[in-house]
């Protein structure tokens, strides 16, 4: 779907321009450089892994109500099977991402719905795998065999992934604040090379709420966003919602945060498990203006990374 000829991408890209006019106005306003380190390693639902490394840099501008930040990685990987969408990595397959829709049996080709056994001929118990050119790659079972691609045993490219701007408004705030209440919104440009896996082609938007509690030195926190993602030629992406539960803790007066959260889309890709993880991260406030912060993560679905680990910062002036 192209974003320019869409009623709802009009529509987040007016939000999205008035969010940083009114964040320019804004009488009390703080810049900040944010960035972030994160390696990520996985098969996914292929059959070799694939290791992720980005480094993200970015500016904000926050007004008493709003801010807006835009942020660009940076990406080195040794596949090209994983793609850098608006909401994190998606195994698409890359170039190859028609093998992938063909083994989700909703291609027209081999392992697709053309045959009575998923196989095109109406018999057997497996399919044979194709590549974009139309050769035959590998071979998969009916079930739990893994989706087999080209091996890239010397490949190792490096690029920058598509930005992405985002920007979030509270609409409500208690008188402690103590609780809170915002709209999000994020817009991801297709600018990288989608042939290498450092992007789909296609833009990406989402808008969504979030709501946060604390107690004592306790807090909870909650986010829904919806999101419609940009389909690939061979490869429709299914349009999720993103979700994330976690509690959070306060240590050293507050100098320290630990946090765990869950986090998970519903389904981006036809029979596959939708991306799910399980997170833990510790912050550091080391003064008003510098704060650091660390992730694990593990994945719990086919769809995510087997482990992931990240080191963020952020700076105000």
């Amino acid at each position: 779907m192209d974003l320019l000829h869409s009623k709802r991408g009009w529509f987040i890209l007016m939000m999205s321009a008035g969010f940083m006019l009114t964040a320019g106005r804004s009488r009390a306003q703080d810049l900040s450089y944010s960035g972030s380190l994160q390696f990520s390693t996985g098969s996914y639902f292929f059959d070799e892994s694939t290791a992720s490394f980005s480094f993200s840099n970015g500016f904000g501008i926050a007004g008493e109500n709003l801010s807006v930040s835009f942020s660009v990685p940076f990406i080195v990987q040794n596949s090209p099977w994983i793609s850098y969408g608006g909401a994190g990595y998606i195994p698409t397959g890359g170039p190859e991402h028609k093998v992938v829709r063909d083994s989700s049996g909703r291609g027209p080709g081999p392992g697709g719905n053309g045959g009575k056994d998923g196989d095109g001929s109406g018999g057997g118990g497996g399919k044979h795998i194709m590549n974009a050119t139309g050769s035959d790659i590998g071979y998969q079972a009916e079930s739990g065999t893994d989706v087999v691609l080209p091996d890239t045993s010397s490949y190792t490219q490096s690029s920058f992934g598509d930005p992405t701007l985002y920007a979030n408004l509270k609409l409500y705030s208690s008188l402690s604040g103590a609780t809170a209440i915002r709209l999000n919104s994020a817009l991801k440009f297709p600018l990288a090379d989608p042939s290498s896996g450092f992007g789909t082609g296609e833009w990406d938007y989402g808008i969504g709420v979030s709501a946060s509690r604390s107690i004592s030195s306790y807090y909870f926190m909650a986010n829904i966003m919806k999101w419609w993602f940009g389909d690939l030629p061979d490869l429709e992406l299914q349009n999720p919602l993103t979700y994330s539960f976690g509690i959070g803790r306060s240590l050293g007066g507050g100098s320290w945060l630990i946090n765990g959260t869950f986090t998970g889309y519903t389904e981006v890709i036809d029979t596959y498990d939708p991306p799910r993880n399980l997170n833990l991260g510790i912050g550091y406030f080391a003064s008003q203006h510098v704060s650091l912060n660390s992730t694990l993560s593990w994945g719990l679905s086919e769809s995510s990374s087997d482990f992931s680990m990240g080191l963020g910062w952020n700076i105000r002036f």
